[in-house]
Formats: structure tokens, C-alpha cells, sequence
């Protein structure tokens, strides 16, 4: 069960924390938290005037001090949220935010039990510093990670159901399997699938694969997963469709590359006994990246990387200052590393 589901149920049963640190990368996730909390707290009636809304990287401290000490009116309670709160980013920092951690504190000391005060901060907090302590002691410090496979293709399953449709747990696995987690967007792609099978309907690989745009970055594990089966129409077929849609060939090969390396390090890494979680935080990605290029490297041995990526470095010379044009030289790029083994 994901943990933020958790957060969630708290609300269901009507417990509202008098303050919150809501972290990390779910954006999506966060702001539907706030929304929920919105609702709970300050019912049906005299919302506007019972809460407040602030930038962290542009309030002054004063200006949100203000807002928590004021009175509810016609309300229990009041709502108070600063998103993009600079006062809890790791390391020691010299912005605003560490100017204003002393005053931090003593608005939390002295926080009045008619306020309901709520921070947002995209990324990693420093749970060392006593501001974010005093939140863990009175209220909620909560991290909203981004989803895995598992996680996300549940949360798939119940977006379409609430929209009114139905959706397979193998489709939705599918679906989970080639999005880059921004959920923002794949609401949207879900709004498209549903309006299309109708009310009712049920959503199908085929609806998606006709539908839903993965992106570039999805393009290029598709284009991954054709060179390692070595089948060079489909990986031109892939090439065309990016290069049709204006992604730049740069770009292109960037992320090929990036991808091929970061499956070599895996399977390195992997071979020396580290668990994909630990991978992940030795290469600095995502536990799913790590996942995927675990999986999808089953498909090349060592050699076959460094001389993929020996390839690469080739393309990369000519896009930046060879005489060949960007489309012929990826081209020539993929017939080079899609040819069968002794060729």
C-alpha cells in the first residue's frame, strides 16, 4: 500500500493536523491533498474569507505570521498555505529561507489552535533543522514520492473508475509502464481515453497505443527495446515518428545515450549484489528508471553497450560538426547498432 494513501484516509476520517510539511516529487499528489484538506476544514460556507494562499519565494514571513493570527470568521478554524516554502531545503543554504528559520520557529511555538497552517516544498527536506522537528512533533511531515509501476498503475485504475469507465489491471500496467510521471498530463490522457470508449466502456491497449502520446522520452525506450531485439525497420519507424513530431536530433541521441549508459551502470551495479532501490540512489535516478533499464538490459551484454555507445559518440561528432544531415546520420546510427551480431 502507498504510503500517501495514508494521508488521505486521515482526511476520510475528518483528523485534521494543526500544521503540515507536505515534500516531495508528486506534485499532483500534493495539490490534491490541499484541495481535500480545503474542503474539510472549512466546509461549505465563508471559504474566502477563512484561508490564505502564499509564495514562499516571494511572502515575507510578517505577511504569513499575519495570516495564521487571524481570526476565523463564521469558521472554526482558518486555512493557511505557503507553496514553494524555502525554509526546509537540505543543506545550509544562504537564501531568504535560512534567514527566517529562527522566525519560523516561533510562529510554530505560538501557532493559534484556530489555524490550520500548511507548507508545501518541492524536493528533499532537512529534517535536522528544529523547524521541521516542531512540524513532525505537532503535526504532519509528509513526503509524497513518486509513484512506482505498481503504485501508478493503481492509481490509473481508480482515476478511470471515477471518470466512468473501466480499465484492465494489464492495461493499466502497460499504460504505467511508458509514462514519465507527470500526472498533471496523464490526467488529461485519461480524460481523452474515457471520452473516447464512452461511459461504461472499457479502455484497451489498442485505445491507448491510438491515443495517448508517451513522448520522447518513452519513444526512446521503444527505440531502446528495437535495437536490443535488432529490429531495424521498427527502430527507423521509431526515428521518424520523433523526428516528424520536431523533437531535435540532439535530443535524440542525448537521451539514447544517457539510456544506454545508465543500463550499463545498472547491470555493473547489479552484478555487484546492489538492490535496485540502492542502484537508483548510487545513480542518482528514479527506483523506476532503474527498473526499466535493469529489465530492458537483459537485452544487451556489456560488449554490445560499448559498442553501442562507441556508435554514439560518432553520431555526436558528425551532428555537431560533420557534413551529413541530422537525419541521415542517426540513420546510419541504427542500422550500425541494429545489425545482427558478426555482420
Amino acid at each position: 500500500m502507498v504510503v500517501y494513501r495514508q494521508y488521505f484516509q486521515e482526511l476520510k476520517e475528518g483528523i485534521i493536523a494543526p500544521v503540515y510539511l507536505l515534500y516531495g516529487e508528486e506534485d499532483y499528489l500534493i495539490e490534491e491533498f490541499i484541495k481535500r484538506l480545503y474542503q474539510l476544514a472549512l466546509g461549505t460556507g465563508s471559504r474566502d474569507f477563512n484561508w490564505d494562499y502564499f509564495d514562499g519565494e516571494e511572502a515575507d514571513l510578517e505577511d504569513i505570521r499575519a495570516a495564521v493570527e487571524m481570526l476565523p470568521f463564521g469558521s472554526p478554524r482558518r486555512l493557511v498555505v505557503v507553496k514553494n516554502s524555502p525554509y526546509f531545503s537540505r543543506g545550509k543554504g544562504t537564501g531568504r529561507g535560512k534567514g527566517q528559520r529562527e522566525e519560523l520557529v516561533a510562529l510554530l511555538e505560538g501557532l493559534p489552535a484556530t489555524t490550520c497552517l500548511v507548507f508545501a516544498s518541492r524536493g528533499g527536506v532537512d529534517q535536522r533543522l528544529k523547524a521541521v522537528q516542531l512540524i513532525k512533533k505537532k503535526g504532519r511531515l509528509w513526503e509524497f514520492p513518486r509513484l512506482q509501476e505498481r503504485d501508478l498503475a493503481n492509481w490509473i485504475g481508480n482515476r478511470v473508475r471515477r471518470k466512468g469507465a473501466t480499465i484492465g489491471k494489464a492495461t493499466a500496467s502497460y499504460l504505467a509502464q511508458i509514462w514519465v510521471y507527470d500526472l498533471n498530463r496523464l490526467e488529461m490522457e485519461l480524460d481523452k481515453l474515457v471520452s473516447y470508449v464512452g461511459e461504461g466502456g472499457e479502455i484497451s491497449r489498442e485505445h491507448i497505443q491510438l491515443l495517448v502520446d508517451p513522448g520522447i522520452k518513452e519513444n526512446i525506450f521503444y527505440l531502446l527495446d528495437a535495437v536490443g531485439k535488432r529490429e531495424t525497420r521498427r527502430a527507423l519507424q521509431l526515428l521518424n515518428q520523433m523526428l516528424t513530431a520536431g523533437e531535435p536530433p540532439l535530443l535524440i541521441l542525448f537521451l539514447l545515450t544517457q539510456r544506454l549508459r545508465i543500463i550499463g551502470l545498472a547491470q555493473v551495479l547489479a552484478r555487484e549484489g546492489l538492490r535496485p532501490r540502492e542502484i537508483a540512489s548510487r545513480l542518482k535516478q528514479h527506483p523506476f528508471v532503474i527498473e526499466k533499464a535493469l529489465e530492458q538490459g537483459k537485452q544487451f551484454s556489456q560488449e554490445t553497450i560499448g559498442a553501442c555507445l562507441e556508435e554514439c559518440l560518432w553520431a555526436d561528432g558528425q551532428l555537431k560538426g560533420g557534413r551529413l544531415e541530422p537525419k541521415l546520420v542517426l540513420e546510419l546510427l541504427l542500422l550500425k547498432i541494429t545489425a545482427p551480431k558478426g555482420a
